[in-house]
């Protein structure tokens, strides 16, 4: 059963319906009455609650924009809905409504919701190398997301937007079929990193379905994945994580911890979650031949993957002097500018 919570976007130009507006007071309706009036939109009152039939909301909102007739305070004074042709006003669409300030924000996010609304998120793929000979073994996918001049919004702009707008259920289930198909359409071999929110995931069986169907159908061995948890510092209910990675185990995957180091509660989660693979974090192998409190740090996590049988990736490695370093230094796998910058095609594939 689809998931409307990951698969139905909030904001889009082909939604129409009918549209409710509701308000904090009486004198702010009657304001909004006055508007309407002026901007001779149909509508009908019934006491605090006004119905505008046949609505676009990103019309109505982007008029709201230009016009601008009510300031800040008002806005989030004022409740919009949009009803589907034929929807029930019940329990379940009063979920769906937000204040016209909430509105306005997902306006500024636009261009994400129309990367999401057009699925044109694309993968690029930067190598992974094995320490013992310098093979690359496999690539971690990172996500782009085309703009429809043809421009490129990086993972900062993504999440960041996705973030303050209630988008990282719908971003990340793009983002993880984005790594898959992209992989399989270049032919790639060995392993693939996919980055993956668990806080994007409310049950692992009916959120992740998708990207195993996915996966089976591209005909991608599940021992070539390797599921990458990020933004580990903001784990809050480790149960949950586990259930998750549990989940992909279960199915054949790898998984692996990104940033490791960065923080205490990364350290944790070593002994909890016992990895596959843990990725050091490259403020730690920055300059790391040269720094001895790096040095401390990097054995230390070493040492730990080594006891716990855990593979280590060095990430983010620029130069010889820093991969000599982790070579000699109980590291299996590496990554970073030194053996290719993240690109849309793979050279050989």
């Amino acid at each position: 059963m689809a998931c409307p919570r990951c698969q139905t976007l909030p904001l889009t130009a082909s939604a129409r319906g009918e549209l409710l507006l509701t308000f904090a007071v009486r004198e702010l309706r009657d304001k909004c009455l006055d508007y309407l009036e002026r901007a001779m939109l149909v509508h009908r009152v019934e006491g605090m609650v006004v119905r505008l039939p046949d609505t676009s909301l990103l019309g109505f909102l982007e008029r709201l924009r230009a016009d601008a007739p009510f300031n800040i305070l008002e806005r989030e004074g004022i409740l919009a809905l949009l009803l589907a042709p034929g929807e029930d006003l019940d329990f379940n669409a009063f979920t769906r409504a937000h204040s016209l300030e909430h509105w306005f924000a997902l306006l500024a996010a636009r261009p994400l919701l129309e990367i999401l609304e057009a699925q044109r998120f694309v993968s690029w793929f930067q190598p992974i190398v094995s320490i013992a000979d310098g093979a690359v073994v496999g690539h971690e996918a990172l996500l782009r997301g085309r703009l429809p001049d043809g421009e490129l919004m990086f993972p900062g702009e993504i999440f960041s937007l996705a973030a303050a707008n209630d988008l990282l259920f719908q971003v990340d289930r793009q983002a993880r079929a984005s790594a898959l198909h992209c992989a399989a359409a270049q032919g790639l071999d060995g392993l693939l990193f996919i980055n993956f929110l668990p806080t994007a995931i409310y049950d692992p069986v009916h959120c992740l379905r998708s990207t195993v169907n996915w996966a089976r159908k591209l005909d991608i061995d599940p021992a070539r994945i390797v599921f990458e948890v990020v933004e580990t510092e903001r784990v809050g209910d480790i149960e949950h994580l586990k259930r998750i990675l549990d989940y992909y185990r279960a199915a054949g995957y790898r998984v692996a911890l990104d940033d490791v180091g960065s923080g205490y509660a990364s350290l944790n989660l070593l002994a909890q979650l016992r990895p596959d693979i843990i990725k050091i974090d490259m403020e730690i192998i920055r300059d790391i031949d040269r720094d001895p409190a790096r040095q401390s740090i990097y054995r230390a996590l070493a040492g730990i993957a080594a006891e716990l049988g855990i593979e280590l990736l060095a990430e983010g490695i620029e130069t010889e002097a820093e991969l000599d370093y982790v070579r000699r230094h109980g590291a299996d796998l590496a990554q970073g500018y030194l053996f290719g910058r993240p690109g849309p095609e793979v050279a050989g594939s």
